[in-house]
């Protein structure tokens, strides 16, 4: 191969087939459909959203045309880093610490998100290279945020520098505490604006993470979803069995414990990515939260 020849599936071609994807899927069009409607064959459009197709420009206006944008607006993103992976916001951590739990740090919750996200990175890559979906597109809601939960878990425990371990599979708490100065706690996940939920009420500390998905490089938009996790909001703090709403639901494998609005009050906000918050900036809610950044 002559040294000069360029990559057969270049990053920047990858990042273009995701942003088609995206696009296409939020649209609520299939993939065989958007390609008979812009005029191509199956196999092309398919080579196109798995990077694996230069395509020229005029093609990319057809594109453009069938997915009602400008060319301009089709193109305009900035390309995700293929040497920077995701990591919590710096600046989102609130200051002083909202945590009475000074092992709390942003540092070990950096470490747990970025064990998290590494691994769901390396399953999205496998996924996708064998033209499949990302795992935040072929997997139920409810089973993503479960997922993400033991990634959460694992990473804690790892970064904990011996201060916690993870418990067994389907055991309450997730993280034990291996120290005097530790609590034993648990995990739990919620997509947006949702509210965590469990099988059981169960009283102790809780480290909540809400998360939102954004498009490939990592931008989100209210009301819309993509195919990335992130973080966008950590609380921490003691629940007792008051702060959950019960519920039988028929079909429903045994009850379900809901976390209530005094619950999620009694938890203090340790973490917030305005940038990805999914409530809207005229709201209350995005108000109230501007305001644990007085200097922003």
């Amino acid at each position: 191969m002559n040294k000069f020849n360029a990559p057969t599936n270049p990053p920047l071609l990858q990042q273009l087939g995701e942003r088609l994807r995206l696009l296409r899927k939020q649209r609520g069009i299939s993939q065989e459909d958007f390609a008979a409607l812009v005029g191509f064959s199956r196999s092309y459009y398919t080579e196109i959203e798995t990077g694996k197709r230069n395509i020229s420009l005029l093609n990319l206006q057809r594109i453009a045309n069938a997915l009602n944008m400008s060319l301009a607006e089709l193109v305009q993103w900035q390309p995700a880093s293929t040497t920077s992976p995701r990591a919590l916001e710096p600046h989102g951590f609130i200051h002083p610490p909202a945590s009475d739990a000074t092992y709390i740090t942003p540092s070990l919750l950096t470490a747990g998100v970025h064990h998290a996200y590494a691994v769901l990175d390396t399953m999205d890559t496998a996924l996708v290279s064998q033209n499949a979906e990302r795992l935040a597109e072929i997997v139920e809601l409810n089973n993503l945020a479960s997922i993400l939960g033991n990634l959460l878990s694992t990473g804690l425990a790892q970064a904990s520098d011996g201060m916690f371990i993870k418990n067994s599979p389907h055991k309450y708490p997730d993280l034990l505490a291996q120290t005097l100065t530790a609590v034993d706690i648990e995990i739990k996940t919620a997509l947006e604006k949702n509210r965590p939920k469990g099988h059981l009420a169960k009283a102790g500390y809780y480290l909540i993470f809400r998360y939102v998905l954004c498009d490939a490089n990592g931008v989100y938009q209210v009301g819309q979803r993509g195919n990335r996790i992130y973080v966008w909001e950590i609380r921490f703090g003691q629940l007792d069995e008051s702060h959950f709403s019960v519920s039988n639901t028929p079909g429903d494998s045994g009850k379900t414990a809901v976390l209530n609005p005094a619950g999620m009050n009694a938890l203090k906000i340790v973490y917030c990515d305005l940038s990805r918050c999914p409530y809207t900036p005229n709201s209350r809610t995005y108000k109230e939260l501007q305001r644990l950044f007085p200097e922003s």
